[in-house]
């Protein structure tokens, strides 16, 4: 808009305003006092006697105070204050969404920053809507505002007279009109001036610090306006399916530079300030909106031949040392990619800003056009940064680019539908790295980062379903979005993908994405058209979506008369028999799509095949392949489906194959076979010679691919937790995994060096034997810790630049296990000081897991003490559990955190309160391998004394179950292991 329009905009109102009250009470001075007093005598006696008499005043009135006296609406009349009672509320109010028919057609927004450090700033906002009904209240959202002054709303270049009010726990603002009249359908324009706090932690428009290389303290203003943060930052109607197009001008100092959503089209100075113009924007939700102003030291990288422009911005000492390169090259990979797969540009906006934000609460936020990162999520170091972190920062710029197109061009109609967006562009941001990064084999990592472990955790009666129905509110719905429903839903999507085909669910995006193009979709419709074909797509999302846990399968498969005979029978899966299940539906029945493969016996070959598909909707279902004979069956082809299997033969059926045709069964099978025989034997449903006959053919393979080996390490940390501490079968189960590791010519001088041949697979392969070897007390691998470690200059602890040979990678490994198994207490001493001045958060992680895992009682006694008393000065506050972790993975440490945490549990409370988060989940890092009933009277008694447990009454109970879980599988599974690592080892002799 053009300056001086947008001037004389923002500094309309008071002059105005008194001029037209002058008049109005200019007029009322001309009449005799004598009447004045009469007409408000017998104006206020008969309110009073229709109100007494009839009951119409509503007993809330009592808290009203007329501030002034207004006259009816005209051409000329102003808005009115009224105040009440901010906590009571006044029919529409009492609810929690807004009711108003309305289309909002733009918000033009309006900011003063005269200086950043400056925690509050004026602003001023235009909302252009139109009612397409008649209304009583018009209901919007304000919250926090340090001032919000009385709007003026005009229709058709009418200004009404208004009655304001605030109803506090839904952050609304209520205007009606002083007759009591409707207001009718028509175009309207709000404007309303206001003031913010600037103060406010990463939310609304926000003020942050971050250091710069001279270690003096620098600001930048910021917005996060997800989920309902936007009515922070200004008056809006703050729910994500209202859409509108946003016109933003931000005067700012001349030192500063000022970035939004869409590019600048004009930027003069006035004032001793910089005007900066954006262009309008296409139509967003609330919550997309984002601006920004930097100091104009800020670093940049930038490429202007992109379609749109990339930019990156990140502190000036980090684009020079070409850290920000890594969000820069997968920026400018993942935006063609998306282009091409949804085949849709206009999601775009004309340029993207990724703002890297040192100190951002959360992890990044997707608004369109400026996304803004925490810092060390996006910042990529590789001296420091293993590869698996080089993998996380580049899905998370991938994903939040990708809400480009789901979230910000399509959005949900309310938040119990964000989880679909998320979720969904989780599993699509994948498919980016296919290209580029072809060995980095990020799509079937969604397996080992998300699906097993998640598998682990549903598979609890205390889990929860992705869609909760019973949520109602905001907060109560996104609690609900946490890892199990992210990891969850991915797999689900995943699912989906794989049942219909790559080009079929592709086609149908496209669909969803042109049909709500800037407005908002239809999950229900999505389903049904993707799954047209097979079946009612509602319905078969919906038994996945709504319901925790997943099924067991139980495949019979018998040969008669010459056919195949196979039953086919579902169940609910719940991974121990200590839970009490009395709150689940044993009816319950998921449809599971069952994709199978037959082999053996038919033809004298293994390999002879028959495929069947068909959905699982019932309890128990039978098939009949006639004049054939099969010998197994394989379903849940390439690990499709959410759901374990067990089949009434023994594994080495499958075995004989991979050994005759190592390339039939495709690795997402591999990692199912793995997957699905270490659930049962952990359940008791098969022996344990199962999935150890797995991992022994794997191995004689020689299993190169790391999703196999994580999945492996995966149920192997969980059983070690325990097996630490049962000497009658710890020394064959680490020979076991020794001599896993180290066959088919791989020696420890090989893993711990990264050739030049070595690609992104090899290198996560090699990082994970080392680690593993550790773990499994390999004196060689130990002793090479420590070599390792010993070959670090000192100055690099004193955060030196100096260059050493180990790759990231390794270091985490060599760090712990150099401390773990030294006395030097120099070299203690050393990584403490280094925990506290490292500037690597990385970096930090990795030196308190180190000198968490020392054998020193003391050293340990001194941490637990000195963390508690002494504040931030040892320990850091946000650390301070997360190091009990780190301690409780040894057996003295375990001894001494547990001793201390039960002896100083008041002194914990009072330190951290029962609010804290971190304090209430502590317990289960504490009690995860403990195995004697003795520790779960200990927990039971400390529970007793201390029964207000806060945040952490839940985390108590889980804690509880786990302990109840490891007694149980050593009572009922311990020796069933012994005996098949005993078969094993003797066989491989």
């Amino acid at each position: 808009m053009p300056m001086s329009r947008s001037k004389k905009s923002f500094d309309l109102g008071e002059s105005e305003r008194n001029s037209r009250r002058n008049t109005r009470f200019s007029s009322l001075r001309q009449l005799p006092k004598s009447w004045i007093i009469i007409a408000i005598f017998f104006y206020c006696a008969s309110l009073l006697t229709v109100g007494l008499l009839a009951g119409l005043l509503p007993r809330r009135t009592k808290y009203i105070t007329v501030l002034e006296t207004v006259s009816p609406p005209s051409s000329s009349s102003s808005s009115s204050t009224v105040t009440q009672n901010p906590t009571e509320c006044i029919e529409d109010e009492c609810q929690s969404r807004l009711l108003t028919d309305l289309l909002v057609n733009s918000y033009e927004l309006e900011y003063i920053c005269n200086d950043i450090q400056e925690i509050t700033m004026k602003g001023q906002v235009t909302i252009d809507f139109n009612l397409k009904k008649p209304i009583k209240q018009l209901i919007y959202h304000a919250r926090d505002m340090v001032e919000i002054e009385e709007p003026i709303l005009l229709e058709n270049g009418l200004q009404h007279s208004l009655i304001m009010k605030r109803y506090l726990p839904n952050d609304y603002i209520s205007l009606r009109l002083v007759n009591n009249s409707l207001f009718s359908t028509n175009q309207y324009k709000l404007t309303q001036k206001f003031v913010i706090n600037l103060k406010n932690p990463s939310i609304g428009f926000y003020q942050s610090f971050f250091p710069d290389k001279n270690q003096i303290n620098g600001t930048l203003l910021a917005t996060k306006l997800r989920a309902t943060e936007a009515r922070r930052a200004f008056p809006c109607f703050d729910e994500p399916h209202i859409k509108a197009q946003f016109k933003l001008t931000i005067r700012h100092p001349q030192n500063t530079i000022a970035l939004a959503n869409f590019p600048i089209i004009k930027q003069t100075v006035e004032d001793n300030l910089r005007h900066t113009i954006f262009a309008e924007t296409f139509r967003m939700s609330t919550y997309v909106a984002s601006w920004a102003i930097l100091p104009d030291t800020y670093g940049k990288v930038s490429d202007s031949d992109q379609s749109p422009t990339i930019t990156i911005w990140a502190r000036r000492e980090l684009t020079e040392q070409n850290h920000s390169r890594l969000a820069f090259d997968i920026a400018s990979t993942a935006i063609p990619f998306y282009k091409t797969y949804f085949n849709i540009t206009e999601a775009l906006p004309p340029k993207k800003d990724i703002l890297a934000i040192y100190d951002m609460g959360s992890t990044a936020m997707e608004s369109s056009g400026l996304i803004t990162f925490r810092e060390e999520r996006i910042i990529y170091n590789e001296k420091i940064a293993t590869l698996l972190q080089k993998q996380q920062y580049a899905d998370i710029v991938a994903h939040e680019i990708g809400h480009s197109w789901f979230g910000n061009y399509v959005t949900f109609q309310w938040w119990n539908d964000l989880w679909f967006s998320e979720v969904m562009i989780s599993w699509l941001c994948r498919k980016t790295f296919a290209e580029k990064y072809a060995d980095w084999n990020m799509e079937l990592q969604i397996l080992t980062d998300d699906t097993i472990p998640i598998m682990w955790d549903d598979a609890k009666p205390y889990s929860h379903s992705i869609v909760v129905e019973n949520a109602t509110s905001i907060s109560e719905i996104l609690s609900y979005l946490d890892g199990l429903a992210y990891s969850k839903g991915i797999s689900l999507m995943r699912m989906l993908n794989k049942i219909v085909g790559e080009e079929v669910f592709r086609e149908n995006l496209q669909e969803y994405l042109r049909s709500n193009a800037f407005n908002v979709g239809d999950l229900n419709r999505f389903f049904n058209r993707t799954l047209n074909n097979r079946t009612n797509g509602k319905e078969f999302m919906k038994s996945w979506l709504n319901e925790m846990n997943y099924p067991l399968v139980n495949i019979d498969l018998t040969n008669e008369d010459k056919s195949t005979k196979l039953s086919f029978t579902q169940s609910r899966f719940i991974l121990s028999d200590i839970f009490d299940i009395s709150n689940l539906n044993k009816n319950y029945r998921w449809k599971i799509n069952l994709d199978c493969i037959l082999g053996g016996n038919y033809s004298d070959s293994d390999i002879d095949h028959e495929r069947i598909n068909f959905i699982l909707e019932n309890e128990q279902e039978t098939r009949t392949i006639s004049n054939k004979t099969y010998s197994w069956i394989k379903c849940n082809r390439d690990f499709q489906s959410f759901h374990v299997t067990k089949y009434s033969f023994s594994s080495e059926r499958f075995t004989s194959v991979i050994q005759s045709e190592p390339t039939f069964f495709s690795n997402e099978d591999k990692i199912n076979f793995i997957q699905d025989t270490f659930l049962l034997a952990y359940k008791g449903l098969i022996d344990y010679h199962e999935p150890l006959r797995i991992i022994n053919s794997l191995g004689e393979q020689n299993i190169t691919e790391y999703v196999h080996w994580r999945t492996f390490q995966y149920h192997w940390d969980i059983l070690v937790d325990l097996i630490d501490y049962l000497p009658d079968t710890l020394m064959t189960f680490q020979n076991f995994t020794i001599q896993q590791i180290l066959s088919n010519d791989v020696t420890l001088e090989n893993i711990i060096i990264f050739h030049l041949n070595d690609n992104h697979n090899s290198k996560l392969v090699k990082s994970l034997r080392f680690a593993l070897l550790c773990r499994m007390n390999h004196v060689p691998a130990i002793l090479k810790a420590s070599m390792l470690f010993q070959s670090i200059p000192k100055e690099y602890f004193n955060n030196s630049n100096i260059n050493i040979d180990i790759p990231a990678d390794f270091l985490s490994t060599v760090y712990t296990y150099h401390l773990r198994s030294d006395e030097n207490e120099n070299d203690w001493n050393q990584m403490l000081n280094y925990y506290q001045i490292a500037t690597s958060s990385h970096e930090q992680t990795r030196a308190l897991m180190a000198i968490s895992s020392t054998q020193n009682r003391d050293r340990l006694n001194r941490l637990l003490n000195e963390g508690l008393t002494d504040g931030s000065n040892t320990i850091r506050r946000q650390d301070y559990f997360t190091m009990m972790g780190y301690m409780s993975r040894h057996g003295i440490g375990r001894e001494i955190v547990w001793n201390f945490y039960k002896n100083n549990y008041a002194n914990l409370i009072n330190t951290f309160t029962l609010q804290n988060y971190r304090f209430g989940s502590a317990i289960l890092s504490i009690t995860r391998s403990f195995e004697k009933e003795s520790y779960l009277d200990e927990m039971n008694e400390l529970f007793t004394k201390y029964p207000n447990a806060g945040v952490g009454q839940i985390a108590r109970q889980q804690a509880i179950d786990q302990v109840k879980m490891n007694i149980h599988w050593i009572e009922t599974r311990e020796q069933n292991l012994q005996n098949a690592l005993d078969t094993v080892l003797k066989f491989r002799k």
